[in-house]
């Protein structure tokens, strides 16, 4: 599929500058819920904490300071960037298996 969208020497050149992204890919199922895990705390950290938090107007703390709603911007783009990577992975695999020989 990526050959086909002309992405095959990008992804050879990938493997060939940083070969541990090989190794990554082997360990999937390990990685994915691992990226998981760590979403789930940084929600925690970034979106339930900071209310339960009693901070002053104007503290970095403060849920409506600049600081917070960055954190919270990019705690959702990391999560529509992890489940692109998902959706994308496991659909490739099932898209694959789907293949004749």
């Amino acid at each position: 599929m990526f050959v086909s969208l002309g992405l095959g020497s990008v992804i050879a050149s990938t493997v060939e500058a940083a070969p541990w992204v090989a190794v990554i890919s082997r360990h999937k199922n390990i990685v994915f819920p691992s990226v998981a895990a760590l979403l789930a705390f940084n929600y925690w950290f970034s979106i339930v904490r900071p209310r339960q938090m009693n901070c002053a107007p104007g503290d970095v703390c403060q849920i409506d300071s600049p600081a917070m709603r960055w954190n919270r911007r990019l705690f959702w783009l990391s999560v529509a960037i992890f489940v692109v990577a998902v959706v994308i992975t496991y659909s490739m695999l099932i898209w694959v298996s789907f293949q004749p020989e």
